[in-house]
């Protein structure tokens, strides 16, 4: 069998092109890379690299090889944390992923509240924009989403081994700089009035669904930004107008450094959810669900403004 640490180091050097770069990067000398390259390469009786004074290339038999270590690695490292999680019953690690508009702040008593109950357990937390959310789940960059839009992909409701829960309505608010033209309009703003000024849109996090934006028209200008905190500085500074989840901007209409104006025919992601992979859920998943509770308490302390919070605490 040939040992793990021969596929890693191929792939490092794959990776690289260069055996002194796979060699810092692994910490070990070039010598020893290079040795069991060669000695795999004796093993397996083909050659899996084209070598050269600067770089090395892969052969198709190594093109091959390289393709189908991924995997195995893959499925190695899946079998390690599945065994594990049979033995204690909880996942060795747990992958969170928050929507953009959930309140952020809230993720940090969630964190300290699993650590104190299962230390061992590893956490990830990511962001995930839109179809983004879905789009993680179904492909296993998380186990759990918070916040997911109400849209819920085929492939996700066909499939068995997703669950999802409502987490209520979301309110959304269309915003601009009290300089902007469009704050001196009396009435609902419509489409064709939009339409003549720069929208700042979210950049939607989905790989392989079909991606979506908060506020985009056709044929309008866009200005495309990574995350609702930095579509606020641009809206600070006149840049643009946008829709944003009321519970974000509600401190900056208070304070009067943003407008809000009714829009007419807009259509919003005015509800989302809370939803989980159930394939191979563990003790920790199940805590978490727990932890996070119901509906009415999801939509108070995820998707509304809170006074008692610092202005921070909401904005991702």
């Amino acid at each position: 069998m040939i040992p793990t640490e021969s596929l890693e180091i191929v792939r490092a050097v794959a990776h690289f092109r260069n055996f002194t770069a796979a060699a810092k990067h692994l910490h070990k000398v070039p010598s020893a890379i290079s040795y069991t390259v060669r000695k795999l390469e004796e093993r397996l009786d083909v050659q899996l690299f084209l070598r050269d004074s600067k770089r090395v290339e892969l052969t198709p038999a190594g093109e091959h090889f390289i393709q189908r270590t991924g995997k195995l690695l893959t499925e190695l490292e899946e079998l390690e944390k599945t065994t594990r999680q049979m033995a204690s019953g909880w996942e060795h690690e747990i992958k969170i992923a928050l929507d953009n508009v959930v309140n952020q702040g809230m993720v940090y008593d969630l964190i300290r509240d699993l650590q104190a109950v299962r230390p061992e357990t590893s956490l990830v937390i990511n962001t995930e924009v839109h179809n983004g959310s879905w789009d993680a789940l179904f492909h296993n960059r998380c186990q759990l989403v918070i916040g997911a839009p109400k849209t819920i992909p085929d492939n996700i409701a066909t499939h068995d081994r997703f669950e999802w829960k409502s987490m209520g309505s979301l309110a959304w608010d269309l915003v601009m700089s009290p300089e902007h033209p469009l704050a001196n309009i009396s009435g609902p703003i419509s489409q064709d009035m939009l339409k003549a000024y720069s929208s700042i849109c979210i950049q939607d996090t989905s790989r392989v669904f079909r991606q979506g934006y908060n506020l985009l028209l056709e044929d309008q200008q866009i200005l495309l930004v990574p995350s609702f905190r930095m579509a606020i500085e641009c809206l600070l500074k006149g840049l643009g107008i946008t829709i944003m989840p009321s519970h974000f901007v509600q401190p900056y209409i208070e304070q009067e450094l943003l407008v809000r104006k009714d829009v007419l025919d807009i259509p919003m992601n005015d509800s989302c959810y809370l939803a989980w992979n159930q394939e191979a859920m563990g003790n920790g998943i199940r805590w978490v669900l727990d932890w996070l509770g119901e509906e009415n308490w999801l939509n108070k302390v995820w998707l509304q403004y809170d006074t008692m919070k610092p202005m921070g605490y909401h904005v991702p």
